[in-house]
């Protein structure tokens, strides 16, 4: 056995971490002998190693470890290549380092491998795939080697291969090539397979159900969702306890009764979801899925999200302002987003940094755009729930005139109006709309975009687009790096309490999700034009920055009308009622229904001091009384107005909020209250340049 085995043996005996550096061995001699060990027993303890060195930029180890895959190449056990992959691949330095050269190890005699060493062949095709995903290398290889193997082949190769080839579909069906035809010819023929069939038509149905939410009219999305719906019962045919398919064919059936304003069939779907996600922790562990597949805890709140939609939908099927088939669809596509988003690197911790996440690609602008119209079109007709009159009476009727209009035109139509479109006043007009309403023209694009606000002053623009603006920033990208992990996270922590179950963990959860994603927005400087009264003529006073010269100080109550707003103009805007308490008395709290169960986020401002600990002692207590004749869940937000000019800076968001735990004398159960700070009087970056 080589020595260096040796040495890395004993390290990991002896519970020590396994570098180079602590093998303590002559640099010219490790080089001679990595080789030999990447394709040995001992391969998973030097990816360790390797990892190590790339992770702590060693100049010295990270040139012996870049000889790794050279020996790799020849690993011919499934356990040590699987372990040594998730280690490697675990690190996304030593990913990004090591991409091509491990790429080529593990693509090279690939199909030769898939008789001989199946296990081995289906992990190695399985690390490449995670390799092109996370763009660590070009896809292209990985697309040759999918369209030139086996028709068929030993069963331990197949039983692997309909997860990868859903991930090349969700990464790639849509790029030039024929990768997504490839895929697809495959996975039929799996399905006909005892032993692939249910993985096969699982991705079938996926597969089709990605390409419904691509859709730009119903009657092409029904089909492909009656398509996908067909294929997930073929799953719950093939094979129990598939609590994966029998979500989605409840979404399916539900999606399809929105279409057919079958309320009956909506509330069935929707009972079927919850039997399901009841069941959903169960199903999970008893799954083999690799790590880097695996649901993760923010797909549970999107199918919560989702199952809230549909139980408010049920009841609401004859009022359009509040949903429909679209918004159905968008609240799918979330879901799939979550539970299809990957993490093909990345995981092993801090010194790893951030792990990729990679969403499914879909064409989801139209979904987004329709999401967006059932927003505004609901702000026109019901200001009464949002922070003061948005609209006007005149302005809300043009603007529901305008979708009404938009909506009964065929497209060929809309591009004839465009072309004749040609008035004098377009150049101004068109300045304007860029400078009040960029989002706007993001969602609809420029001449829809004109002729919405065609008529409206500049203040009904700006309020059009702060609708918009709220609408995109308030979907949570299953990618995000900064929110996603903060969500686990405070969901792990909830689930702590024994009352976070049931209707309690869905509703805060989606609610905890928006407040995240309202702090990570108001950490962002760029957006000017913010909830808040200015000057008689003046634009809109964003609250978040120090005040100018005859501007007033912020107070709580330009907090509460934001988040109120925010919260009424995002996802949450038709499963929720909001209500500010007592703004004449002083108070400036939020409180969000979901039907009998109800969460204050109580909102407060401090000059003084923006600690945990102080926010903590000062406000913790009031917010947990408002728990006691309900769900022991809260929120509390902080408006921190201490002096920014000698702070050396501001803090994250993923610093900014936090799970604050009370429990008061004598009382048996603890309050759980998420606790945030939206930072306020800041001033411009560069006012940090000396």
């Amino acid at each position: 056995m080589a020595e260096l085995a040796d040495k890395l043996g004993a390290l990991a005996a002896s519970g020590r971490t396994v570098t180079f550096h602590a093998a303590g061995l002559e640099e010219a001699l490790v080089r001679t002998q990595v080789a030999e060990v990447a394709a040995g027993p001992y391969a998973p303890l030097l990816a360790e190693a390797v990892a190590h060195a790339f992770e702590h930029a060693d100049p010295q180890w990270a040139a012996v470890a870049k000889l790794f895959p050279v020996g790799f190449a020849n690993q011919r056990s499934f356990l040590a290549l699987a372990e040594s992959l998730e280690t490697l691949l675990g690190s996304a330095p030593a990913a990004q380092a090591l991409g091509k050269p491990l790429n080529a190890a593990l693509l090279d005699g690939l199909n030769e491998a898939v008789d001989e060493l199946p296990l081995v062949a289906a992990a190695r095709l399985e690390g490449a795939v995670r390799l092109a995903a996370s763009n660590a290398v070009s896809p292209y290889r990985v697309w040759g080697t999918l369209d030139e193997l086996p028709a068929d082949g030993p069963e331990d190769f197949l039983e692997r291969l309909p997860r990868i080839l859903g991930v090349a579909l969700d990464c790639w069906a849509e790029q030039e090539g024929n990768v997504g035809n490839t895929a697809r010819d495959m996975l039929e023929r799996l399905s006909v397979t005892e032993s692939t069939d249910a993985d096969a038509l699982f991705e079938l149905g996926c597969d089709r159900l990605r390409s419904a939410l691509s859709s730009r009219d119903l009657p092409t999305a029904s089909t492909r969702m009656s398509e996908a719906r067909a294929f997930f019962a073929s799953v719950d045919v093939a094979e129990e306890a598939r609590e994966d398919a029998a979500t989605y064919l409840a979404a399916c059936e539900a999606v399809l009764g929105f279409t057919t304003g079958d309320t009956a069939r909506v509330v069935r779907a929707a009972d079927s979801i919850e039997r399901a996600l009841e069941q959903r922790t169960a199903w999970l562990h008893g799954t083999h899925q690799p790590t880097w597949m695996q649901p993760r805890l923010v797909t549970e709140a999107a199918w919560g999200r989702f199952l809230l939609l549909l139980r408010t939908g049920s009841q609401t099927l004859d009022e359009p302002v509040w949903m429909d088939s679209w918004q159905a669809l968008d609240a799918v596509l979330a879901v799939y987003q979550a539970a299809r988003t990957v993490r093909p690197v990345g995981s092993r911790g801090d010194a790893a940094g951030l792990a990729a996440l990679v969403e499914p690609v879909i064409e989801d602008g139209f979904l987004r755009e329709q999401s967006f119209m059932n927003a505004l079109r609901r702000a026109a007709a019901r200001p009464q729930d949002y922070p003061g009159p948005v609209f006007d009476t005149a302005t809300a009727t043009t603007i529901i005139e305008r979708i009404d209009a938009r909506e009964a035109k065929t497209e060929a139509a809309r591009e004839h109006e465009e072309g004749e479109d040609e008035d004098s006043g377009r150049e101004a007009a068109a300045e304007r709309l860029h400078r009040l309403a960029p989002t706007v023209i993001q969602r609809l694009g420029f001449d829809r975009a004109m002729r919405l606000v065609k008529g409206l002053d500049d203040a009904a623009v700006s309020d059009v687009e702060g609708l918009a603006y709220a609408s995109d920033v308030s979907r949570l990208k299953a990618s995000d790096p900064l929110i996603i992990p903060l969500l686990e996270r405070f969901i792990q922590e909830l689930s702590d309490h024994p009352a976070f179950t049931g209707d309690v963990r869905h509703t805060f959860s989606v609610l905890v999700e928006q407040t995240l994603l309202f702090l990570k927005s108001r950490s962002d400087l760029t957006r000017t034009s913010l909830f808040g009264p200015g000057k008689k003529n003046d634009p809109p006073y964003d609250y978040r920055r120090k005040p100018g010269r005859g501007q007033r100080v912020a107070v709580e109550g330009d907090l509460q009308r934001d988040f109120h707003g925010w919260l009424m103009a995002g996802p949450l805007q038709s499963i929720v009622l909001v209500e500010p308490i007592d703004i004449g008395m002083g108070r400036a709290d939020v409180m969000v229904h979901f039907g009998a169960l109800r969460y204050l986020t109580e909102i407060k401002q401090d000059s003084a001091d923006n600690t945990h600990a102080h926010i903590e002692a000062e406000y913790l207590t009031q917010e947990t009384e408002y728990t006691n004749t309900n769900a022991p869940f809260g929120q509390l937000l902080v408006l921190d107005l201490t002096p920014k000019t000698h702070s050396e800076g501001t803090r994250r968001v993923d610093e900014l909020a936090w799970i604050a735990t009370h429990r008061p004398k004598g009382a048996e159960t603890d309050r759980y209250v998420l606790a945030g700070i939206v930072t306020g009087n800041r001033i411009t970056p560069s006012a940090y340049s000396r």
